[in-house]
């Protein structure tokens, strides 16, 4: 889960499991060598701080998230490093991306403030597609999707509302309702191959045909907590009470702690792995990469901006975030980071 959106509930109406990073101060952007950060330019109107977030990709160059643009949040994507305003849904003030496939579909929530109604979203080059409700539930809530396009979410219903996981697999005109594993209760992401990833208060769970694998302790560290999961590799940490320990587990069985950091939030295809290690006597830290379990160096600082976060790796080993220089839980600028070796 989005560790930065989790803790406020700025631009955002249900939990966002994206994965993020908590920044920490500024970092001296020394030298030419490893993750250089690009600031993207804004669409015309947006707000000069952007006051939103990066956290979506294709996989081959395109970026996409949510920003402020004449005062409502709304859906931008950047092409060879130009936006592209998508805007909302007709009829809505306000839309959230949650993922993107590989053929450049965007995913997300759209919200109508006279309403107080969400809708899911695909966004593609014929405009926006809304989901209508499936029989007997309430709007499907979209936390994750992943390269295939199979999104991942909870369904509402009864009064009061109670929710079920879901799946609605890509191109299906009505989801796949699911049952919580046991020792779960929320949704987390889902892998390519269709496990998913499940929430739970003693630890995290990966549903694969039907058979439920508990995300394993490392030594030191119990509440063991999964941020993504990706060719069954699953990234994110644990704690002990006094510390947290970021962990990629190969499988559920086998975790490693991963040198350096205490949270992982997310990976790509590859196992290029985003998360953050530890400033002492700071709630945050500062942004960093592994490749596998190997330290793969910092993210350089975004010009003077004294905050940035990136939530997102893309297959094509770009992290793409955001960087402000107030709280990171209300959004930033546009920002890419790229290996210079």
């Amino acid at each position: 889960m989005n560790r930065i959106w989790a803790r406020s509930g700025v631009l955002a109406t249900v939990a966002i499991a994206v994965a993020a990073l908590a920044a920490g101060p500024a970092q001296a952007a020394t030298g030419r060598l490893g993750w250089q950060a690009t600031l993207l330019p804004l669409p015309a109107g947006a707000d000069p701080a952007g006051r939103g977030f990066l956290n979506a990709s294709d996989g081959h160059g395109e970026y996409a998230g949510s920003f402020i643009v004449g005062d409502k949040l709304q859906v931008v994507s950047w092409r060879g490093g130009k936006p592209v305003l998508r805007g909302t849904p007709a009829g809505f003030e306000w839309a959230r991306v949650v993922g993107e496939d590989r053929a450049g579909r965007i995913y997300g929530e759209a919200l109508d403030y006279d309403t107080d109604v969400n809708r899911t979203f695909t966004l593609d080059a014929t405009g926006f597609h809304l989901w209508a409700p499936p029989p007997g539930y309430g709007d499907f809530g979209i936390c994750a999707v992943n390269r295939h396009g199979d999104a991942l979410g909870t369904l509402p219903t009864g009064t009061p509302a109670t929710y079920v996981p879901a799946v609605w697999p890509a191109g299906a005109a009505a989801p796949t309702v699911l049952a919580y594993p046991a020792g779960a209760d929320s949704v987390t992401d889902i892998d390519d191959d269709g496990a998913i990833l499940f929430s739970g208060f003693d630890r995290d769970i990966v549903l694969k045909d039907g058979v439920s694998r508990p995300l394993a302790d490392i030594a030191g560290f119990s509440y063991p907590h999964g941020s993504a999961i990706r060719n069954g590799v699953v990234v994110g940490f644990a704690s002990n009470g006094n510390a947290s320990q970021a962990i990629r587990w190969t499988t559920p069985e086998t975790p490693v702690a991963l040198t350096g950091g205490d949270y992982a939030g997310d990976l790509n295809a590859r196992g290029l792995t985003v998360g953050e290690a530890p400033i002492p006597g700071s709630f945050h830290g500062k942004p960093t990469a592994w490749r596998g379990t190997t330290p793969a160096g910092e993210l350089k600082q975004p010009g003077t901006y004294t905050g940035y976060a990136a939530g997102h790796v893309t297959d094509d080993g770009v992290f793409a975030g955001w960087a402000s220089n107030g709280p990171l839980d209300e959004g930033g600028v546009p920002v890419i980071w790229r290996f210079t070796p």
